[in-house]
């Protein structure tokens, strides 16, 4: 069964399309990023899905549940992270997570079981106000985890955190995992998307216009690897450069050459640049990153 299914979800403002038959399939146990530009329509899927708003058209449900007909029992059973966490400024933390416990239908119990487990039982009587950003984000993450449910939505989670904190988060993003939880990953932060995802989408303009699994996604693409050479002077006939057939989106910024070839075209670069007299000082070799997908999918189209 899949945690979340979503089927041809159109969502518009004021005329202006935020989804434009939107579809995703997130497989139970496993970590998927959600990933897009601002405005591509993350937010807005996000809050379908949590029942907070409603689509113009599409379904959409949560572990076998309709999101639609059935919103407050969906909420219940997903932990939810938002990007910019609300929490009452002049409760404590032990008032604020008893609030939220009533919300979910859940025993305080659970709450002195999960400060003791994350670590911040000497936590429960400081006023929200009080805390750090890194504090506020651990709190934030422990909310998400009243009433045990088993699918988590989490809108960038690490965004602002020191080092710190962010191997913190991450390492409870692990926890889950491997105790077949299932994690709807958004964030901008791509190098972290690629460490803890299984499968990656991305969106944009309201739409998927590319999703697989991570280890696989830039075979499937068929990327070039991108060749990086240090150069001693900059070239002249940059043009040359620009007309070679194996040669894609050449760049020259000072003495940094930057372009796309084949893996086994690399030679064949640097042996036509030496051929035209240009002196190399040094080259490097990266394999494509999600970052390189993002932009070619989200950016260029």
């Amino acid at each position: 069964m899949s945690a979340v299914e979503i089927q041809d979800l159109h969502k518009s403002y004021d005329g202006n399309k935020a989804l434009n038959g939107l579809d995703l399939d997130i497989e139970e146990g496993e970590i998927y990023g959600f990933l897009g530009p601002n405005g591509a329509g993350k937010t807005t899927a996000i809050k379908i899905i949590l029942g907070l708003i409603k689509p113009d058209e599409g379904e959409v449900s949560v572990l076998g549940k309709d999101a639609l007909e059935d919103s407050m029992s969906v909420r219940r059973s997903v932990g939810y992270l938002p990007e910019n966490l609300e929490m009452y400024g002049d409760l404590t933390v032990m008032e604020n997570l008893r609030f939220l416990c009533e919300l979910k239908g859940c025993p305080d119990e659970d709450i002195g079981k999960l400060l003791k487990e994350f670590e911040m039982d000497d936590w429960d009587g400081k006023k929200v106000r009080s805390l750090s950003k890194g504090m506020l984000q651990r709190i934030g993450f422990l909310q998400t985890m009243i009433g045990d449910p088993d699918v988590f939505i989490l809108d960038e989670p690490t965004s602002g955190l020191d080092p710190r904190v962010r191997r913190w988060v991450k390492d409870k993003i692990v926890d889950l995992k491997g105790k077949g939880k299932t994690i709807f990953l958004s964030s901008h932060v791509l190098s972290e998307v690629q460490e803890l995802c299984d499968r990656v989408g991305f969106i944009r303009e309201g739409e998927i216009v590319g999703e697989g699994d991570v280890d696989t996604f830039f075979d499937d693409l068929d990327m070039f690897p991108r060749l990086e050479l240090k150069i001693e002077s900059p070239i002249e006939d940059f043009e040359m450069i620009e007309g070679v057939e194996y040669i894609e989106r050449p760049r020259l910024v000072d003495d940094q050459l930057t372009l796309y070839c084949e893996e086994e075209r690399k030679m064949d670069v640097i042996k036509l640049l030496l051929d035209e007299g240009f002196e190399i000082n040094d080259f490097s070799v990266k394999k494509p990153d999600l970052e390189e997908v993002f932009v070619r999918l989200t950016v260029e189209g």
